[in-house]
């Protein structure tokens, strides 16, 4: 299995990190890949083959090398693609890299109906946190085809110093209603019952009082009036899809989820009815 390319083309900045704060890594998504809603893991999946990466945030672990070694700590990986039947011959090294105390890696097939399904993960660690990276492909083929993606995206990875949170209070009215509003895009979601993926409305939620909650497939409106909607009841049933933001400028700071797995991005206040997050437009409803 032909990886090394993309492994040691990854480059992490050094920075300054706090003792009370945990790292992120940053990033840029692959070309050609999906990215899927759900978090975590920041999840992707190509377009063109059987193939998928993850990129798993900083967790607090103390010292992993050793159960790197014995588990390839698969019980932290998300079980769609935690490994089964890993062949013989797993090969362990660490790449020493800017930003990170070590960058520990494992190169493994893992057999599935006798064929070979290459993997490569590595543990990014920083201090007592680590953070997972886990690219796998269906075939070696499958792995070649994406070689060059996986490539474009670990020129963009690094490791940066988690950034103060802003206040997430109430936004200005102006500001407020020029967000608030029911927007929509198509996502990948994932069909347990069928292990597949599959195409699915998404919609993000906001209230003029820095609330958002999202959800796949439907989401009611009552009146098509975002004041409405029980966020409150939504924060209850389904606290990791629900959150608050803040906007400055132009930019709206937006954390979803809960304390032990919070979530945050950015994006820019909607141009006319179309909000860009990420790579995905989403068109106001």
């Amino acid at each position: 299995m032909r990886s090394s390319r993309w492994l040691l083309v990854l480059s992490f900045v050094s920075s300054s990190l706090a003792s009370a704060q945990t790292p992120e890594l940053s990033f840029r998504d692959p070309p050609g890949f999906y990215r899927s809603a759900s978090y975590p893991p920041a999840d992707f999946s190509s377009q063109e083959v059987n193939a998928s990466l993850q990129v798993y945030p900083f967790r607090v672990l103390g010292d992993v090398r050793q159960a790197f070694t014995r588990t390839l700590l698969r019980e932290l990986v998300d079980p769609r693609y935690r490994e089964e039947n890993v062949a013989p011959g797993v090969r362990f090294d660490a790449i020493s890299l800017p930003g990170a105390d070590v960058v520990l890696r494992a190169q493994f097939n893992e057999v599935v109906v006798g064929q070979p399904r290459p993997h490569v993960r590595m543990v990014v660690v920083v201090g007592p946190a680590a953070a997972i990276v886990d690219a796998s492909a269906g075939s070696p083929a499958a792995w070649m085809r994406i070689l060059p993606a996986l490539n474009a995206f670990a020129q963009t990875l690094h490791v940066a110093a988690a950034a103060p949170e802003p206040t997430y209070a109430a936004p200005t009215s102006a500001d407020g209603q020029r967000l608030a509003g029911l927007y929509m895009t198509l996502k990948n979601k994932y069909n347990s019952l069928f292990s597949r993926w599959e195409t699915a409305a998404y919609y993000y939620l906001f209230s003029a009082d820095g609330r958002v909650y999202r959800k796949y497939d439907d989401l009611t409106v009552p009146g098509n009036d975002p004041a409405r909607f029980d966020y409150a009841g939504a924060q209850r049933a389904d606290p990791v899809n629900s959150g608050r933001y803040v906007i400055r400028g132009d930019v709206v700071y937006v954390r979803m989820g809960t304390a032990d797995q919070p979530e945050t991005f950015e994006m820019r206040l909607p141009s006319g009815n179309v909000l860009v997050i990420g790579s995905s437009r989403y068109e106001r409803q």
